[in-house]
């Protein structure tokens, strides 16, 4: 606790002497675009302890099911801040500029291809039986990414041996449960559900094809321009419940089953510890590292986005491979790596 006091009377001193203020006398009212994911907890645990307050923000959260129209809503300007997918952040740079500042975590392992429990073995098997299969995706997400590299470097299968099709995550598991589908693509938290209540097992994942699956943090680039500070002291705000989680990993497990079931996800507790597991989020020092030019002149989060984009690019979701460089930027880690009221709240692991 005195630690912290500390802490507080530095970082109020250095605001007094012209560092970043944490707070205005009015809050900042803010537009953040989530999903029922796992990296939506920072926000989640930033509103209940009344973070956002701290840095001078007040968000109105929106909640997509997917990617795909998350990027949509933002093209018409309908939030300034979010997060989603490689491939949905990829999609929203190609279309509009739309620029990745963090990531949110990582999930490669949380990607899948599932079976149910009578199939699954036998595919793994004899992935022949695969061929014919209508096999249903969310197109434009990760997931779609996932999937289509599982089938081709796993189990040797070309596009043409089975057929996708286009179902959002809840339609997947409506679908799968009632029978129509017994092969499915399908990503965390909805792998628990398939799991435990019909015992449906996981087939392959990202991790097994070596995919640099992540989702990212972004921000239309406008409001970028319009409110640098502000995009900082967002940023700031994931980051501090990031590293809040290091220290108190048991009550992050307990909000995290809070913020499902308050975006109408129920996910049986026993699988909370494995969610944050498997998607692992980074703290400040972390991502700067991530975001750093190395010799060849691109940072590990700009090679990942041209791998995804290469892809997007080979199934016609984009036409031209988009310059990481323009779109993947540290700008806003380092604002508040520079500014030591800002760096101080991010790195600060208690209340």
């Amino acid at each position: 606790m005195k630690k912290y006091a500390a802490s507080l009377v530095s970082m109020l001193t250095v605001a007094a002497s012209g560092g970043l203020a944490l707070a205005a006398d009015e809050p900042i009212a803010i537009r953040v675009a989530q999903q029922p994911q796992r990296w939506g907890l920072e926000w989640y645990i930033a509103s209940q302890k009344n973070w956002w307050k701290r840095v001078g923000l007040e968000p109105t959260m929106s909640t997509f099911a997917s990617g795909a129209p998350e990027v949509a809503a933002g093209a018409s300007g309908s939030w300034d801040l979010g997060g989603a997918g490689n491939i949905p952040a990829v999609l929203g740079a190609a279309r509009y500029g739309l620029l990745t500042i963090g990531i949110a975590d990582e999930e490669a392992t949380i990607i899948t291809i599932m079976a149910t429990k009578d199939k699954a073995d036998d595919y793994v098997k004899n992935p022949s039986l695969i061929k014919g299969k209508v096999i249903p995706i969310t197109t434009n997400s990760t997931g779609h990414w996932g999937a289509a590299v599982c089938l081709e470097k796993k189990f040797g299968l070309k596009s043409s041996d089975y057929k996708f099709v286009n179902l959002s995550p809840p339609e997947i598991n409506a679908a799968v449960t009632s029978g129509s589908y017994d092969l499915s693509e399908v990503w965390a938290p909805n792998t628990y559900i398939l799991e435990s209540t019909l015992g449906a097992k996981i087939i392959c994942t990202g991790h097994d094809v070596g995919l640099p699956i992540t989702s990212n943090l972004f921000v239309l680039p406008s409001y970028a321009k319009d409110h640098p500070d502000v995009v900082a002291k967002f940023l700031a705000v994931y980051l501090h419940a990031v590293a809040w989680e290091r220290k108190h990993p048991k009550e992050a497990q307990q909000y995290l089953g809070e913020f499902f079931k308050s975006v109408g996800v129920n996910v049986p507790e026993q699988y909370l510890p494995r969610e944050l597991r498997d998607r692992p989020a980074y703290t400040l020092r972390e991502q700067l590292k991530i975001f750093s030019a190395g010799a060849d002149g691109k940072s590990d989060a700009q090679k990942w986005s041209d791998d995804v984009a290469e892809f997007m690019k080979s199934v016609g979701i984009i036409n031209k491979v988009p310059d990481s460089k323009a779109y993947v930027t540290d700008k806003f880690l380092l604002m508040i790596e520079s500014d030591p009221t800002l760096k101080a709240f991010a790195e600060n692991s208690d209340e």
